[in-house]
């Protein structure tokens, strides 16, 4: 699997913002009474509020990326597609497999501006700035600039998604590449066809299974014996990482029984981080030529089917491959949400160990402000950089742009920012950054 960065030319980029930093706050041009995510949804074509670069894996067809952007619906927690009646519009447009080949388009917000910083206390929430006067005298909301990275994690919420993508069948999954030049996307009619949706996403399955195994093939399950137990596979996975030795193809033919008596293939997951961590980093790398603070927060309800422990191990594993292939250059530090995973914070260490210039950081200690705030007083590394916001979003329902503040991630990010209307479904720049 190919984990070397794309090198981004200027002329695909946005013009580029002057330099500027998330170190300090500022006035927004968002009055007070005005909630900021429905201020910013009716300036979507605002310079303050620009389109995403969207940043997608070379076996993703483009019909796809534009449909993916375009026809979410409105919230999804907890719903993949939902079989409905065409006479009763909206309907569903994502099936599950479009859904999985979002993992592999990364939609990345150049500039944000969020009233609060993150913080997670019993629930998701943000920690306001507060307001001020302009220099009209009018109340407005302070903010920060930051870079949000509405990247789709790759979904375990139920068995219809990613599980259903890399687990082994009673038959051997023969992989089968699709013509990215000739495919399109399935009209609406066909897809409410439970027997034609089946066959047409067993092909996007098919697809996926071919360029993300080296074999371009899944084992039937009764081929595979002894399958490591989640406990062992996070052993495994942990010794690849803390290893001196490269990955390489050490995960090829490397099974786990899951404890929903699934049996999935390492490998694809592996590989489809690898691809995840690409996308991203190759952008971030271009955007931020003054350097960026990197922040994750792994996913809880998206890794219910596989756990968290063996998903956070398998984005590790695949940064430690893509950091042993390109230099990071612009990359200060990387802040791991560690708080549910505390033994996660020295193999992402181990995993930079090839970037010598990047501090690895528990995300608590970027935020030592008070109540809770982004503070970098004490960390040089950070100033002048801007502060790069993962977001673990959903692809299936467009959950910045309608979920409430509590519910997860997506929402408290959405309610509380600009980015709802840098990704707002029908803007007509929407696909203009795409590469």
């Amino acid at each position: 699997m190919d984990s070397i960065l794309k090198v981004l030319s200027p002329f695909q980029l946005r013009p580029l913002d002057p330099l500027w930093s998330s170190d300090t706050t500022h006035p927004s041009p968002v009055p007070s009474h005005k909630d900021i995510r429905d201020f910013y949804l009716s300036d979507a074509n605002s310079p303050l509020v620009p389109p995403p670069l969207i940043s997608h894996s070379p076996f993703i067809p483009k019909p796809l990326i534009e449909h993916l952007m375009r026809r979410k619906k409105n919230s999804a927690l907890g719903v993949k597609f939902v079989h409905q009646n065409l006479a009763h519009r909206p309907v569903d447009e994502i099936t599950n497999m479009e859904g999985a080949l979002h993992t592999f388009i990364t939609p990345i917000i150049p500039r944000c501006e969020v009233v609060g910083d993150y913080r997670y206390s019993g629930g998701h929430g943000i920690t306001r700035f507060g307001t001020t006067n302009n220099p009209n005298g009018e109340k407005v909301h302070i903010v920060r600039d930051v870079v949000l990275s509405a990247s789709i994690h790759m979904d375990f919420e139920d068995s219809r998604v990613m599980l259903a993508v890399c687990k082994l069948d009673h038959r051997e999954i023969q992989g089968e590449a699709l013509d990215v030049e000739k495919w399109e996307v399935w009209p609406l009619e066909g897809k409410q066809n439970d027997t034609i949706r089946a066959e047409y996403d067993h092909a996007l399955r098919r697809h996926m299974v071919f360029h993300l195994t080296k074999e371009h093939k899944l084992a039937a399950r009764s081929a595979v014996q002894e399958p490591m137990t989640t406990e062992e596979a996070i052993s495994y996975l942990e010794s690849l990482i803390l290893s001196k030795e490269a990955i390489g193809d050490k995960l090829i033919s490397k099974y786990v029984k899951t404890f929903n008596d699934q049996v999935i293939s390492l490998e694809l997951l592996y590989n489809s981080a690898i691809q995840q961590a690409v996308n991203e980093l190759s952008v971030l790398e271009a955007i931020c030529p003054q350097g960026y603070v990197y922040t994750y927060n792994p996913a809880s309800i998206f890794a219910y089917e596989i756990g968290s422990q063996t998903l956070n191990r398998l984005m590790i594993a695949a940064l430690k491959r893509v950091s042993s292939t390109n230099t990071l250059k612009n990359l200060r530090i990387f802040a791991f949400n560690d708080y549910a995973d505390p033994q996660a914070l020295h193999l992402v260490k181990a995993a930079l160990n090839s970037q010598p210039k990047v501090q690895v950081l528990s995300q608590s200690d970027l935020y030592q402000g008070p109540s809770g705030i982004y503070d970098i007083r004490k960390l040089e590394e950070a100033k002048g950089a801007k502060l790069v916001v993962h977001n673990n979003s959903d692809g299936f329902g467009q959950n910045i742009e309608t979920e409430g503040m509590f519910g997860s991630l997506d929402g408290a990010i959405g309610a509380s920012s600009s980015a709802s209307g840098s990704l707002r479904r029908d803007r007509g720049d929407l696909m203009n950054f795409v590469f």
